[in-house]
């Protein structure tokens, strides 16, 4: 058992030897053969030949040279003539790799170009799109111009007329005027029987001037007319009933007011005054209540009655209640 055992191992040995020899024996050089195939460069179209091969096609080259045979122009027979053999071009790697890398600069210098073409075209582009629109604002304004010149200027061809003063009377004027004079006529004031007061008082440490006076009372309506007097009417856009009146109190009573001097003047109280009878009298005693309480909170003042009581609530729905218990031709309480 032994001694098989001892063969066995020295076997194994010796098969790891030759094995170990196998792996580490260097192949055999094959010798390169031009009879392989040529590998074809697709973007030139030019054979690509390997370094191991070129020194053998040079040395060939250089014998198939040497023992070319000149041609002759003594054309003897079609035997005689012997042809030339055409040069083999040898491409190396290298120059494809250039050729490969001018072709992408030149590409690429292309592409630069073209981009920079455009760049310049889009600017110039730009700048006469400016100028267009420079000239046609010129175009437009010096039109403008033209037109207003051609507007304001005057024909010197047209004749002129003087024109008269007029002395006439108008319709319309005639027609409004005498709408208000009927209501004026027919209005309380023009028939009146009894009058119920109110005195409107600014404080004495603060004078109520003629221009506020003025403004106050166009602010809630009031307009110019008749006697001198700032009148309410029920509708302020059109000829109405009569609804209340105001004067200017003075030192000798009420008083109407003079426009041309009340802008430098001072004015020491304002006169309501309510004529009975009247179609709408409670209409107008509760407007003109109301009225003359909104003024007097203006002008920072207090309202009175006709007696020169202060106007409270309790006095307030005293005359409410007379104006609507008042009768025509009733005497005067």
């Amino acid at each position: 058992m032994e001694m098989n055992t001892i063969i066995g191992i020295v076997i194994a040995v010796v098969i790891m030897l030759v094995g170990l020899v196998m792996i580490l024996r260097k192949p055999k050089p094959v010798e390169p053969s031009l009879e392989a195939d040529l590998h074809i460069n697709p973007e030139s179209q030019q054979p690509v030949i390997p370094r191991h091969v070129r020194d053998q096609l040079q040395t060939e080259a250089v014998t198939a040279a040497t023992a070319r045979v000149e041609p002759s122009f003594k054309v003897e027979s079609a035997e005689a003539q012997v042809e030339t053999p055409e040069p083999v071009v040898i491409v190396e790697e290298k120059v494809d790799v250039v050729a490969e890398q001018e072709d992408t600069k030149t590409r690429t210098e292309a592409v630069a170009e073209q981009i920079e073409e455009k760049q310049i075209n889009a600017e110039v582009e730009i700048e006469a799109e400016a100028v267009d629109k420079v000239a046609t604002l010129e175009t437009s304004e010096k039109s403008d111009e033209e037109k207003s010149e051609a507007e304001l200027s005057l024909n010197p061809n047209i004749e002129t007329v003087a024109i008269e003063e007029f002395d006439g009377e108008s319709n319309i004027l005639d027609v409004h005027l005498h709408e208000q004079q009927r209501y004026d006529d027919e209005s309380a004031l023009a028939t009146a029987e009894q009058i119920i007061a109110l005195n409107v008082y600014p404080n004495p440490r603060r004078a109520l001037s003629g221009d506020k006076a003025l403004k106050v009372l166009l602010k809630y309506g009031l307009r110019f007319g008749e006697m001198s007097c700032f009148h309410r009417y029920e509708n302020t856009d059109e000829p109405s009933a009569l609804m209340f009146s105001v004067l200017r109190m003075t030192d000798n009573g009420p008083a109407g007011f003079d426009l041309e001097t009340l802008s430098g003047e001072q004015v020491q109280g304002l006169a309501f005054f309510l004529a009975l009878p009247n179609s709408k009298a409670v209409t107008g005693y509760d407007m003109m209540t109301s009225i003359a309480g909104l003024i007097a909170r203006e002008v920072d003042g207090k309202v009175y009655d006709e007696n020169n009581l202060e106007f409270t609530p309790q006095l307030k729905e005293h005359w409410r209640h007379h104006v609507i218990d008042y009768r025509p031709n009733q005497a005067t309480a």
